[in-house]
């Protein structure tokens, strides 16, 4: 999975952090199980610990959530 900015490119979609509705994922051991769901339905991943924090850091600083 490619991480941008504002957008993310899994092995079967390139996605904009604008048509994202969710995010959850399942620990398998050391992978990641990643379910992203958009308006054109869910595209499962497989991603290291490493990768998820960086989808949800970017995804969170583009959604300015605040903590």
């Amino acid at each position: 999975m490619k991480v941008y900015k504002n957008a993310v490119k899994t092995d079967r979609a390139f996605i904009h952090f604008d048509n994202i509705q969710h995010i959850s994922w399942y620990k398998e051991g050391d992978i990641m199980e990643v379910k992203v769901y958009s308006n054109g339905g869910c595209i499962i991943q497989r991603l290291t610990i490493d990768e998820l924090d960086t989808l949800l850091q970017r995804y969170s600083i583009y959604l300015e959530v605040k903590l």
